[in-house]
Formats: structure tokens, C-alpha cells, sequence
């Protein structure tokens, strides 16, 4: 493989033309910026010529023809590239941006020569899509097989009612009309359809209704009533009422609303009321339930979702529900948990370890829970137990190993598996996609790579896994090691799953805001799992997966004036700012590191109003009683990693137990 370019030269062209400013207005200044960019395309052509091979520019050249649709270039490329691993992609390309003007023949060999490749599958797909927006609806019978896209099925629908197939289509179109969300512009037709064949019933249009409720979709409720009675509108009103005024449930429902509908008014008020109010939400329930006609296995569901929006909230009551819940055999995992955690939250070792007693057997087995149960064994006497219990934690290498080891004043076990040679040619030869990931890789076109490999790794028995987990490694694809390794259960492949990429910004911008670069690593390792490129769906960008408006306030801090997402991609510049902004936390928290590893996660005024106000909370209780699961798991798992970083970065590592001091308001 030559010498794997950051961008291919297109993209890298785009990168340097973006960095230019506007061309001045005055000649001699346009000249200089004239000669500034010949020089700058200059560099970026020969940049690729030195760092591309033949094919590879050929393939990117061959690309720009296929957009351009230069049918003479596109056949020359073609015969030049035919016995080139990228050849494949030639072919997709121009078939999908040229479906009018190609053979259908020439589709579907494509297709079945691919059909063990992604790119057979999304060509098909493209095609099913450009057929049905075409209306072609006799060639799409003809090839549809059963699709996951409602867009497709809703056009397999419009091509059974083309062709004598009604009764099918109207069967389907039932199914996909009931939905909680608007119908999209390829589905339309399928209401058309059953309105024009007055397929439409009363309860399939309140089955909707309350899809698009329990979606908090009220303006499609609104919406779906037009195609209701007069009487049926006012019922929904009821309903629109209720959901807006959940307290409205205290009193009885008018007794004209439809017993199915007013069960389900009743249900939505129950579990929204729960939420601010929960102690009202369970008398309503406990008075009304019998009248509504809910079920016992209805009544307790409400009851056990009462206790839990209790709990989500601390609220004084929740330990009340869940004991009432969980002592009457309607537990479940979550019921079970939420009692623990509140027993955690206030030291009460007799009803964490009876709690935990009422757990199944694979739960109580989970390392969480044997942790808390010797912790608890501990607290009420019983040291021998709970001894057996650590030693056995400790031997692992997870975050409640660590604190076991703290507790016995025994030495972390880290058990590495030791690193195996990979004969990466044989490999390759065998695979084509990973023949196509490594041209791909080495013209930057990385989302096309990554396809591929999600593509592999359905097709490999596990000791291939690990050994492509090796192989993207030596790729330094580190995101996709990774979770290779983890779909191979190769968990104690130490130098894959914690691989230490970007040292120099890492220890540069740990040491310049005072901040461990162990944690660093320990925080970028959770967020991306070293993807630079990754954009979460709530907008978090990066290696350190940070919010825009956040990068930007930091940036100002440390005279960092862009934050674009340009430069929130580019590793240095994220782990600048994500280093900062570590620190910024670090400070605010008095250095205690457990607070500002939450902060990073969950923001800084939860954090704040999750810390006890009249006393202090070990931290590994308070990390457990934390109410977010997702930051919960952040928090163990940065202390983790970051504890394994640290024996790999210094050969030696920070215990837990000195860097988690106790929690309580005067510790920030």
C-alpha cells in the first residue's frame, strides 16, 4: 500500500482553495492571488502525484467524468480500470446518477454480480427509488423483493394498485398508513389510495391518533381529525385537554367519550401526571382504574411507570412506589435497579443487599451488582463475604475491579493479551473488500470504506474478526479496530482497544492546560472511539465530541476564534479545545476529577444539582445514584480507560480511590 494521503487530491484541492480569502480588488493584488493559487494547485497536484498511484488517480479522475456524464472519458476509464479493485465503483456511480439512460440489463448483472457486496444491495435499492419516482410501476413489480423502507413498500403498494392487485395493495396500505409520524411524499399516495377505496375505518384512525399521541405528535392528531365525526372531533379535544392539563385526570372523564378512547386518554394522563406529580397520578390511577376497565397486567404496568418516573426524579415517594411495586412480584430490571440506586443514594445496606436478593440470576451476576452486594456485606458486618466477593472482582480489569482492588489494597490486574502477527496479504487477497477499503483509504474516501467494512464483518467467523481487527489497526483505522475487536470478543486486546493516535497534540494540550493526558485519551476513547469525522445526532463533533456553542466559548477563552466544523474535525484543533474545556471543568470542580468527567457528559448545571446538599456521598455511590444511565456508564467508563491509558502512557497509574473524593456540595 503507498503512503496513504490525508485527503485525495480533489478533496485535499477543496481544503486549500477553502483556506483562500476572496481575491482583492486592486490588479497587482489579484496577480499575487493568482500566482498564490497556481502555486497552491501546483502543490496540491503534485502532492497527489507523489502520493496516489496510477489507478488510484485514474479512479478519481474516472469519478469527475462519471458526474460530468463524458461518456468518451467514462469508456476510457472503464477499459483502463476494468481489473482494478475500485472498478465496481465505476460502475455503480455512473449506473446511479445515469438510471434513465442505462440498460436495465446492465442493472442488474451489476446487481447480481454484487450481490455479495454493500454496492449490490444499494444499487438495487437506488434503483427501486428511481423506478418508483418515475412511476415505472410494471419493471418495479417485476424486481421488487421485500424492502425495510416504508418509501419502497409504499411503492410496491402504488404498483400492485397499478396491476391488478388491489386487494394486496390495500392490505399493505392499512399496515403502512398506521403510523405516529406524517406520512413522506413517497407514502402520500397510499392515504390517497384508501380514502379513494373508502378502505379508512373509525378504529383504524384512532389506532393512528394514538400512535401519534404517545409520539407527542398532536398536530397530527389535529391533523387525523378531520376524518372524524363531529362527536369523534370533541372526543380528541378531550384528549388534546388532557394531554395539556394532565391533572385533569383527578376527576372523573365525561362519560359520553368512547370507553376505548377514555381508556387511552386515561393511560397518556396517568403516565404524563406521573412525571410532575406522582402521588396524584397513583390515587387517580387506584380510583379510576376498575371504571376505565384497565386490566390488573394494565394497572400494574401504570403502577411500576409511576414508580419509575418517581424515581427518575429522586422524588421522597419513589422509594414507597418501588417498594410496593417490587414487593407485590411486578419487578422489573429497571423497578429493581431504580430501588438499588436509591438505596445507594442513602447508604441503606439492609434494602440494597434485600434489592438485590430480588434480582434474577443473570442480574445479580452482573459485575455492578456483585460489587454493591459485597459493599453492602461490608456495611452490615458480614467482611468475609464480601472479601470472597472483591477478590473475585478484582482479578477483571473493569472500573469495579479497580475499586475492589482499592478496597483489598491489591495491585490492578490490566491482562493483556499479548499482540499476534496477522498475514494481512493473505487476508486481503481473500477479501475484496478489504482490497476496496485499502484504495479507498488511500484516496480519503472514507465513508465508502467504512461501508465496505460494516459490509465484512457479517461475513467473518470470529478468528477473522480478530484478525481484521489487526489488520485496520496496522491501517491506523483505529474506530474500526476497535469495534471489530469488541464483535470478536477479543476484550483483553489491549493494543487495539486503547491505541494511543495523536500523542504529540494529546501531551502538547495536556500539559498546556494542566489537565492528565491519560484522561484525555480516556474521554476521546468514550466519545469517538477515535473517529475524527464523527458528528453525533445532537450535534457533538469530533475526537472529543464537542457541542459547537461549547467549542466556541472555549475557544474565546483560549483565543481560539474559529470553530467551524472544518476545524472541529481536524484532530489538533479538537483536542485543543476538548483539553480546554477538560480543564475549564477541572478548575470549576476544585480538581475533582469524577465531577468533571459527569460535567463533560452531562453539563455542568446537572451536575450541580445532582450533588447532595447536606452531606458528603462516597463518590463510587454517588457515580451509581447518578439519574442519567447514559452519564452513569460515561463516568465508569473514563475512569476506566483512563486508569489503562495511564499504565500504558507511564507504566504505572493513578488508584481510583485517589482520585475520587467524597461528593457534596463544598467539593465544588
Amino acid at each position: 500500500m503507498t503512503k496513504k494521503l490525508k485527503y485525495g487530491a480533489p478533496t485535499l484541492l477543496v481544503r486549500v482553495l477553502s483556506r483562500l480569502k476572496s481575491p482583492p480588488k486592486s490588479a497587482s493584488a489579484c496577480t499575487k492571488w493568482g500566482l498564490g493559487l497556481m502555486l497552491l494547485m501546483g502543490s496540491a497536484q503534485l502532492m497527489a502525484a507523489t502520493q496516489l498511484t496510477t489507478n488510484q488517480q485514474a479512479y478519481l479522475d474516472a469519478y469527475q467524468a462519471v458526474k460530468s456524464n463524458d461518456r468518451p472519458s467514462i469508456a476510457k476509464y472503464k477499459a483502463q480500470l476494468q481489473d482494478y479493485a475500485l472498478y465496481p465503483y465505476v460502475l455503480y456511480h455512473d449506473y446511479r446518477l445515469h438510471f434513465d439512460t442505462t440498460p436495465t440489463q446492465l442493472v442488474l448483472k451489476f446487481i447480481e454480480d454484487n450481490r455479495n457486496n454493500y454496492l449490490g444491495d444499494r444499487l438495487y435499492t437506488k434503483w427501486l427509488r428511481h423506478l418508483g419516482k418515475k412511476r415505472h410501476w410494471k419493471t418495479y413489480l417485476k424486481h421488487y423483493k421485500p424492502q425495510k423502507s416504508r418509501d419502497l413498500q409504499c411503492f410496491a403498494v402504488q404498483a400492485q394498485a397499478q396491476h391488478n392487485q388491489l386487494k394486496t395493495a390495500l392490505t399493505s396500505a392499512k399496515q403502512l398508513w398506521q403510523t405516529g409520524q406524517e406520512l413522506s411524499q413517497a407514502c402520500q399516495p397510499v392515504d390517497a389510495l384508501l380514502k379513494k377505496h373508502k378502505a379508512l375505518t373509525g378504529s383504524m384512525i384512532w389506532q393512528r391518533i394514538d400512535l401519534a399521541m404517545q409520539k407527542n405528535r398532536t398536530s397530527l392528531a389535529k391533523k387525523l381529525s378531520k376524518l372524524l365525526s363531529r362527536k369523534e372531533r370533541a372526543m380528541l379535544e378531550t384528549w388534546l385537554d388532557i394531554y395539556r392539563h394532565p391533572h385533569k385526570i383527578e376527576k372523573p372523564l365525561p362519560s359520553s367519550l368512547n370507553a376505548v378512547v377514555r381508556k387511552q386518554i386515561f393511560t397518556q394522563g396517568v403516565k404524563r401526571l406521573a412525571s410532575r406529580k406522582p402521588e396524584q397520578a397513583e390515587q387517580s390511577l387506584k380510583r379510576f382504574h376498575k371504571q376505565y376497565g384497565l386490566s390488573t397486567a394494565q394497572y400494574q404496568t401504570l403502577l411500576r411507570s409511576i414508580a419509575l418516573r418517581s424515581a427518575y426524579r429522586y422524588d421522597p415517594t419513589a422509594e414507597t412506589f418501588l417498594q410496593e411495586v417490587n414487593g407485590n412480584g411486578e419487578s422489573s430490571e429497571d423497578s429493581l435497579r431504580w430501588q438499588a440506586q436509591i438505596a445507594l443514594k442513602q447508604s441503606n445496606w439492609p434494602l440494597l443487599l434485600e434489592t438485590i436478593g430480588l434480582m434474577d440470576a443473570e442480574q445479580q451476576s452482573e459485575k455492578q451488582w456483585q460489587y454493591w452486594k459485597a459493599r453492602g456485606l461490608a456495611a452490615t458486618g458480614l467482611t468475609k463475604q464480601a472479601n470472597a466477593i472483591y477478590r473475585n472482582l478484582a482479578k477483571e480489569r473493569h472500573f469495579y475491579a479497580f475499586l475492589s482492588a482499592d478496597i483489598l489494597r491489591s495491585p490492578y490486574q490490566f491482562n493483556p493479551d499479548p499482540v499476534k502477527p496477522v498475514d494481512s496479504q493473505a487476508l486481503i487477497k481473500k477479501y475484496p473488500q478489504l482490497q476496496r477499503m485499502q484504495e479507498l483509504l488511500a484516496i480519503d474516501w472514507m465513508i465508502s470504506a467504512k461501508r465496505e467494512w460494516y459490509s465484512l464483518l457479517n461475513r467473518l467467523d470470529s478468528s477473522e474478526l480478530h484478525a481484521v481487527a489487526i489488520l485496520t489497526n496496522q491501517w491506523q483505522q483505529h474506530s474500526m479496530a476497535i469495534t471489530t475487536a469488541a464483535r470478536a470478543n477479543k476484550w483483553n486486546d489491549l493494543a487495539i482497544r486503547f491505541p494511543t493516535p495523536h500523542k504529540t497534540p494529546v501531551m502538547q494540550s495536556a500539559d498546556k492546560h494542566g489537565v492528565d493526558p491519560a484522561w484525555v485519551y480516556g474521554v476521546i476513547r468514550r466519545e469517538s472511539a477515535f473517529s475524527d469525522s464523527i458528528r453525533s445526532s445532537a450535534g457533538a463533533i469530533g475526537l472529543m465530541q464537542l457541542m459547537p456553542k461549547t467549542a466556541q466559548y472555549i475557544g474565546r477563552k483560549i483565543g481560539i476564534r474559529k470553530t467551524s466544523y472544518r476545524v472541529l474535525t481536524e484532530p489538533k484543533s479538537n483536542i485543543e479545545l476538548g483539553s480546554a474545556y477538560l480543564s475549564y471543568l477541572y478548575k470549576k470542580y476544585d480538581g475533582n476529577r469524577v465531577l468533571a468527567t459527569a460535567a463533560y457528559n452531562a453539563g455542568p448545571n446537572r451536575v450541580d444539582a445532582w450533588m447532595p446538599k447536606d452531606r458528603f456521598l462516597p463518590a463510587d455511590q454517588w457515580i451509581d445514584s447518578i439519574p442519567f444511565s447514559e452519564t452513569r456508564a460515561y463516568v465508569k467508563a473514563v475512569l476506566e480507560y483512563t486508569t489503562i491509558f495511564k499504565s500504558i502512557l507511564n507504566k504505572k497509574y493513578d488508584r481510583l480511590e485517589d482520585v475520587m473524593p467524597p461528593i457534596g456540595l463544598s467539593a465544588s
